[in-house]
C-alpha cells in the first residue's frame, strides 16, 4: 500500500475542494437575492418561486446523491466533481437565460444535479489523503467551507448585483439584459475556469486494506460478520436529526428576532449572519480536532462520545433562544450551531471510519439524502406546526423552536446510545 501523500500537497487539495464547496454554494443559494425581478419578469408566484428555491434543488440533490455516492466508489473522483461542476454552471447559466417557468425549474434540477457530486466524493477524497488520526480535522477544514458557504454565497452574490446594478457594464453587450440574469451569467460563468483548478487534483490510491479488513467476530463460539452498514445506521439517525435541528432554528432564528423583538430585518441579517458563519464554521473545525484526538484514543465509539457531550450541553443552550432579551437570543444561536457543528464533523468522520473504502462515497451520499430529507423537508415544518398546535401563536417562536431543539437532539442522544452500546463494535476498521 503506497504512503499518504505529502501533507503540504494534501492541504492545498483540501483548500481546493473548500473552494470549489463556495463556488457551489453561491450558485445555488444567488436565487434567493433576486426573487422580486425574476417573479415580476416571468410573472410566476410565490408558491412557483419557492419550488426553485427548494423542490427543483433538493428533490433531485438528494436522490441523484445516491447513485452519484455508488460512482464516486468506482470511478475517478476527482473527475466526477470535475464533471458536477461543469453540469451545476450550466444550470445556473441556463436559470439566467430561462424566458418561462419551465425553462428555470429545469434548469434548477440541473444545477442540483451538478452539486450531488460534490460532497460524497470530496469527503471519500479527503479520506484517502489522511490518515485516520489526521483525518477529521482535514474533514472540519471541508465542513467548514459548507458551513460558511451560505454567507460567503449571499456576500458573493450581493457583490455582482451591486457591481451590475453601479453601471459596470453599461456600454457594453450585456447592457441590454436584466441585471438578475447577469448575476446568474455572471456567478455561473467562472464554473468552467475553476474546472481547471480541479485538474490540479490527483486521484489518491484507494486504502484497499480497509476495503478487505476482516470484521469477522466471535459470539457465543461462532463466527459472525459484523455489518458496517448496521453499525453505521444509528450514526445515519444522529446527522439526520441534527440536520433536522439546523434546517428548523436556521429558517426561523432570523423571523424570531425580528418578529418578537421588532428589530430591523437588515441588522438581523447582518448581525446574524456574521455570527452564524463564524458559530457554525469554527464549531465544525473543532468538531474534526475534537475527532482526530478522539480516534487516537479509541477510534470511533471515543467520537461518539464527544458527540454525546456536544448533544447534552446543546439542550440547556437551546433555551437561550426563548429568552425575554434580544441580546440572549442572538447569542444562543450561534452557540447553538458551534455545537451542532461539532456533532456534525465528529458524525463524518465516524462514518468514515466505521465504512470500508470501497463503500464511502456511497455511505456519505446516503448521509446527505437523509439530512436533505428530514433536515430541510421536516425541520423548518416542524416549529410551524409546534407555533400552531401546541402553543399557540401568542406565545411566539420562541417556545416552538425550543421544542423542536429539544425534541430533536433528544433523537441525537438516543441514537448515539444505541450506537454505544447495542451496536459495540467489537473489532475497529483499520486504516
Amino acid at each position: 500500500m503506497p504512503d499518504y501523500p505529502g501533507r503540504p500537497y494534501a492541504w492545498t487539495v483540501v483548500a481546493i475542494l473548500i473552494a470549489t464547496a463556495v463556488l457551489s454554494y453561491t450558485d445555488r443559494q444567488v436565487l434567493s437575492l433576486i426573487v422580486d425581478p425574476i417573479r415580476s419578469d416571468l410573472g410566476i408566484s410565490d408558491t412557483q418561486i419557492s419550488l426553485l428555491l427548494g423542490t427543483a434543488f433538493a428533490v433531485v440533490y438528494g436522490i441523484a446523491g445516491i447513485p452519484l455516492g455508488y460512482l464516486a466508489d468506482r470511478i475517478s473522483r476527482r473527475n466526477l466533481i470535475l464533471a458536477g461542476v461543469i453540469v451545476w454552471s450550466l444550470g445556473t447559466i441556463g436559470c439566467g437565460l430561462a424566458r418561462d417557468f419551465g425553462e428555470i425549474f429545469a434548469s434548477r434540477i440541473v444545477v442540483g444535479l451538478g452539486e450531488a457530486a460534490l460532497s460524497p466524493a470530496a469527503i471519500s477524497l479527503i479520506s484517502d489523503y489522511f490518515p485516520p488520526a489526521r483525518r477529521g480535522t482535514a474533514v472540519g477544514f471541508f465542513l467548514s467551507g459548507i458551513a460558511m458557504g451560505n454567507g460567503a454565497a449571499i456576500l458573493i452574490g450581493g457583490g455582482v448585483l451591486h457591481f451590475i446594478e453601479s453601471g459596470a457594464l453599461t456600454g457594453t453587450a450585456f447592457a441590454a439584459q436584466a441585471p438578475w440574469r447577469l448575476v446568474l451569467l455572471v456567478i455561473g460563468g467562472p464554473g468552467f475556469l475553476w474546472a481547471l483548478a480541479i485538474l490540479l487534483i490527483r486521484e489518491p490510491a484507494r486504502r484497499a486494506a480497509e476495503a478487505t479488513a476482516a470484521a469477522a467476530v466471535m459470539t457465543d463460539g461462532n463466527a459472525r460478520r459484523d455489518s458496517a452498514w448496521a453499525r453505521v445506521a444509528p450514526i445515519y439517525l444522529v446527522l439526520a436529526a441534527a440536520s433536522f435541528v439546523d434546517n428548523a432554528v436556521g429558517a426561523w432564528a432570523p423571523t424570531l428576532l425580528i418578529r418578537d423583538f421588532g428589530k430591523d430585518p437588515a441588522q438581523v441579517g447582518l448581525e446574524l449572519g456574521l455570527l452564524l458563519t463564524a458559530g457554525f464554521g469554527g464549531g465544525v473545525l473543532i468538531g474534526g480536532v475534537l475527532s482526530d484526538r478522539a480516534s487516537v484514543r479509541g477510534g470511533w465509539p471515543r467520537k461518539l462520545q464527544v458527540c454525546v457531550c456536544a448533544g447534552l450541553l446543546i439542550l440547556p443552550v437551546s433555551l437561550l433562544m426563548d429568552s425575554a432579551t434580544f441580546t440572549m437570543v442572538l447569542a444562543g444561536v450561534p452557540i447553538y450551531f458551534a455545537l451542532s457543528g461539532i456533532v456534525t464533523a465528529v458524525g463524518f468522520s465516524a462514518i468514515l471510519d466505521v465504512m470500508p473504502n470501497r463503500s464511502r462515497g456511497l455511505a456519505m451520499s446516503v448521509s446527505f439524502f437523509l439530512n436533505v430529507a428530514l433536515g430541510a423537508g421536516l425541520g423548518p415544518t416542524a416549529v410551524a406546526l409546534a407555533a400552531g398546535h401546541v402553543f399557540g401563536a401568542k406565545s411566539g417562536l420562541g417556545p416552538p423552536i425550543v421544542l423542536t431543539a429539544a425534541g430533536g437532539y433528544l433523537v441525537v442522544l438516543m441514537a448515539l446510545g444505541a450506537a454505544l452500546t447495542v451496536l459495540k463494535p467489537r473489532t475497529v476498521v483499520a486504516a
